[in-house]
């Protein structure tokens, strides 16, 4: 049997779209009809592994204006029937010639080169479905370098027949022929490439040219018109019953191809109306975040403070950040003073002190809807939404992203910085913080700030290792702060560093730092059992916070620091007492020193 083209395409006119073509082709997204075992077959014939569709399509587009229904990007399939891949096995799904795939891969690889040049970002060969494709995207560009989808496909069915007409001249040599040209069978969706069983790529039925004559030794036999004609009917009959016979298992088997790839579309359909609803609600939130004063950031988010040199009422402002760096900020514009490099905007802002990359956008929308609340970023963007309905506008008020937190970087070079504000500055033992930090809990980001792990990877809090004072919770119903403990005692305090110091008193005991007013419900699976001790600071606020457990744990003890505020405070000033006391009794007078020899003697 004859084996046949293949060539269908689909418009992208979304980033959704490309970007979950992207998936699909790079196998990141589930695909029902692939074999996970041949997935390591696949390769990259344009393009390379890891590579970021969208990105790639935005960056050969350029800063070319995009109209509001421009196509994007164009997704395509080239193939041929299985009769090329596996002749004589073409129910068997999966199985190639190896020789033949590598020079149809060859010669395809070339026609889309010559074809569209540079225009293509990215071309897969997949190996582990049925039967061999390549799944190739390509941006639309014209001559000028424009978007133009029309320039390089046309609009009519006649332009996208010369295109199969194309792709079969440069497969010729393989043996694999155009399908029938002018067919009326319908053009089917690039999910449904398989489907080749109507119209030009049906198999053709041989044609009967004539009849043998039967012939016995010596005698000539003259059959009537009428027994001629029966007889090649009956021969015709079996031919075709024979064609039937061996057409069928290939019918059988494309059959169940196509079956699987309309349920991989279905499913991609409804991966890309995921993908578009949450693309939507990002922009909402960008939206309510974006207009947050710059100067409120570095001050909630980073624990920047205002130099002397600079005030409220000034035009252009500047910053101190605990780690040293000064941001200035003029309006919406921000630059880090000492390398010129800045950018526009709070979402801009916070991916930049926070290490974000340009996939980690929502991360940074996230901590800002988060550190501002509902009503700081509503009033920032008065002006926003005054212009929407009411409804528009309470909807934009209360949508939340609900992205998984993600843990940040810990970076091994601004460690030791850490280390040293933790035991030097704060006073807690060497061993006790290493202890922390082998276990994970305690680490250190690239900007050189404490970061404290909270349970189960739930989030953070994060404290500034330098002059200036910062605190920073991440991480929207995180559980609390945990050093494991080996007795029946528990002890809930507010900050993470002062867990660490009740480490030192009772290093048996579980420690439970809150970061401030958490729900007692967040804390139950830590006290269930437990004695349970109060340590919060000996302020209003501890102490309310102490209350609201104790009206669940009427048994809880109370317990708070003789000196300071909070216990780091109050272990600080006994280590410095201590420090004093040790000094008084090396420093004694001479006549001293000599009186207590004598009567040692």
């Amino acid at each position: 049997m004859p084996a046949y083209t293949v060539l269908r395409i689909a418009k992208l006119k979304s980033w959704g779209a490309i970007g979950g073509a992207g998936e699909h082709n790079s196998r990141k997204r589930e695909t029902p009809n692939a074999d996970p075992e041949r997935l390591k077959a696949n390769r990259f014939v344009v393009g390379e592994l890891g590579l970021d569709l969208a990105q790639a399509v935005r960056e050969r587009i350029g800063e070319q204006t995009i109209r509001k229904n421009a196509v994007l990007a164009v997704e395509g399939i080239l193939s041929a029937s299985p009769e090329y891949f596996r002749p004589g096995r073409v129910h068997e799904a999966g199985v190639y010639d190896p020789m033949r795939l590598e020079d149809w891969a060859e010669v395809s690889r070339q026609w889309l080169e010559r074809k569209y040049g540079d225009r293509v970002v990215s071309a897969v060969l997949h190996l582990d479905e049925a039967t061999p494709h390549i799944q190739f995207v390509l941006v639309p560009l014209d001559d000028t370098g424009k978007l133009n989808c029309r320039a390089l496909f046309g609009g009519t069915r006649r332009t996208l027949s010369e295109l199969q007409t194309d792709y079969a001249k440069a497969v010729a040599p393989l043996g694999i022929q155009r399908g029938l040209e002018g067919s009326r069978a319908k053009h089917q969706e690039v999910s449904k490439f398989y489907a080749l069983t109507q119209g030009g790529n049906a198999p053709e039925l041989p044609e009967l040219t004539g009849v043998d004559l039967p012939e016995m030794p010596g005698i000539l036999v003259r059959i009537s018109d009428s027994k001629l004609q029966d007889y090649a009917i009956a021969t015709a009959e079996t031919a075709a019953k024979a064609q039937r016979e061996m057409v069928a298992p290939v019918v059988q088997a494309l059959a169940r191809e196509n079956a699987m790839l309309k349920k991989q579309s279905e499913d991609l359909r409804r991966a890309n109306s995921a993908l578009t609803q949450e693309r939507d609600k990002l922009r909402c939130e960008a939206d309510k975040v974006r207009g947050i004063d710059p100067c409120e950031v570095l001050k909630r988010l980073y624990g920047g403070q205002e130099t002397p040199d600079s005030k409220p009422n000034y035009k252009s402002r500047k910053f101190e950040l605990p780690d040293g760096a000064t941001i200035g900020v003029t309006g919406s514009l921000w630059v880090e003073n000492s390398i010129g490099k800045g950018g526009k905007g709070a979402i801009n802002l916070v991916m930049y002190l926070s290490g974000y990359k340009q996939e980690d956008f929502k991360l940074a929308v996230r901590d800002l809807v988060q550190s501002f609340g509902e009503e700081d970023t509503t009033s920032d963007l008065a002006v926003q939404l005054a212009r929407l309905a009411p409804l528009q506008a309470a909807h934009l008020a209360k949508t939340a992203i609900q992205e998984p937190f993600r843990m940040p970087e810990a970076v091994a070079k601004t460690w030791e910085h850490v280390r040293h504000y933790l035991c030097e500055v704060r006073k807690l033992p060497a061993k006790i913080v290493d202890w922390a930090h082998e276990k994970g809990l305690v680490y250190s980001d690239h900007r050189g700030n404490c970061v404290f792990a909270r349970d189960e990877g739930s989030g953070v809090f994060k404290r500034g290792s330098g002059s200036i004072p910062f605190k920073q919770t991440l991480g929207q119903g995180g559980l609390p702060f945990v050093l494991p403990g080996t007795n029946e005692k528990a002890y809930v305090t507010e900050g993470p560093i002062d867990a660490l110091t009740l480490k030192i008193v009772s290093p048996e005991s579980t420690i439970l730092a809150t970061g401030g007013n958490m729900p007692v419900e967040r804390l139950r699976p830590y006290l269930e059992g437990k004695e349970v001790i109060l340590a919060h600071d000996r302020d209003d606020a501890g102490h309310d916070q102490a209350m609201r457990i104790l009206k669940i744990y009427p048994e809880a003890k109370r317990a708070v620091t003789p000196h300071g505020k909070d216990w780091n405070e109050g272990w600080q000033i006994h280590q410095l007492t201590l420090d004093k006391e040790q000094a008084s009794k090396r420093i004694v007078p001479a006549r001293g020193r000599g009186r207590e020899r004598g009567r040692e003697m």
